[in-house]
């Protein structure tokens, strides 16, 4: 089978995750996500705190809400830097050249995307609110829909992977988008049609009307924006075991009359197999994937379903598969 190309994403990661000593506490923080996908795509680093002149190691700093107004403050000294945070955020986003996705710091007040603590008061105050960060909330506005998650989420297998999945899927779609060829975006979404079809089928269904319903006479421009719009929607969903299953069924019948009875029992026995939870489903895709290569005529094999990133990014099934237990 031909090896795949992946485009190579351009990615903003807090400077904390494996690149330098600049948490509050002087600290780098391993992320396995954050190393294992250095050799696959372009790190922009920052650290908003740093950037404001706090400091290495510094004083904690807080979202606090008071009169409806939301200040960040180091409660130690009573500094606000609410507006230093403000100009440099507002600088960096303007001055920040293309990118495709971020990987930021979970907790952080200023950089951290969910349950960011937002307190009453500066000191001895309780948590009123949770929201997210200071610099990433307006990286948010500015980004809507693009791959966006944060380190302590990211160790989890399955948001791993669908991270992993959209932010390549999404950074191939915005290259093709620089060219805005249409016989590019139709090979496109033939590629994508079962992986699509995993995350949400009405949607990979008006997917499908669009590349259907363009002609000659038809923008361009609004096929792609239309386009784009539904794939960021796409990926705010994520598959489940039973849409996998369907989509492994719909497949498969794309040749089935052609396997013999006993390969074609044993391909359902697999499916029930993962139906009920024994084994994953890179072990149905993998089977999938055989008889794909075996039997069909349509080229399926290069559906993004089977390898939607480099294969290299795939998690280990069992870390301690070589432990000796019985020492």
């Amino acid at each position: 089978m031909k090896e795949k190309e992946f485009p190579r994403p351009k990615v903003l990661v807090s400077r904390c995750l494996e690149f330098d000593n600049v948490r509050y506490d002087g600290k780098v923080i391993p992320s396995k996500i954050v190393k294992d996908l250095e050799p696959y795509v372009d790190y922009i680093k920052v650290c908003p705190e740093v950037e404001i002149g706090l400091g290495i190691p510094r004083d904690p700093i807080r979202i606090v809400k008071t009169d409806g107004e939301y200040k960040l403050m180091q409660p130690k000294t009573n500094r606000d830097v609410t507006k230093e945070m403000d100009e440099f955020t507002d600088k960096f986003i303007s001055d920040l050249p293309e990118v495709d996705g971020f990987i930021f710091k979970s907790g952080s007040p200023t950089i951290g995307i969910r349950n960011i603590k937002v307190y009453s008061g500066i000191k001895d105050a309780p948590v009123i609110e949770k929201g997210s960060g200071f610099f990433a909330n307006k990286v948010l506005e500015k980004h809507p829909g693009y791959p966006i998650e944060e380190d302590d989420r990211l160790r989890n297998d399955k948001i791993r992977h669908d991270f992993l999945t959209y932010l390549f899927t999404f950074t191939q779609f915005r290259r093709l988008a620089k060219d805005m060829s249409f016989p590019d975006l139709k090979k496109f979404h033939s590629q994508n049609r079962f992986l699509f079809s995993s995350y949400n089928e009405e949607i990979f269904n008006e997917l499908d009307s669009i590349i259907d319903g363009y002609s000659n006479e038809s923008s361009v421009n609004s096929l792609y924006s239309g386009y784009e719009e539904l794939l960021k929607k796409l990926f705010t969903y994520h598959p489940s075991s039973q849409s996998y299953i369907s989509v492994a069924t719909k497949l498969f019948s794309n040749f089935s009359e052609t396997v013999p009875d006993n390969e074609k029992e044993h391909f359902f026995h697999i499916l029930k197999k993962y139906e009920n939870n024994l084994i994953g489903i890179q072990g149905l895709l993998e089977v999938l994937q055989l008889y794909t290569m075996r039997y069909d005529t349509n080229n399926i094999i290069d559906d993004k379903l089977f390898t939607p990133y480099p294969p290299e990014l795939q998690s280990a099934i069992d870390e301690k598969r070589d432990k000796d237990y019985w020492k």
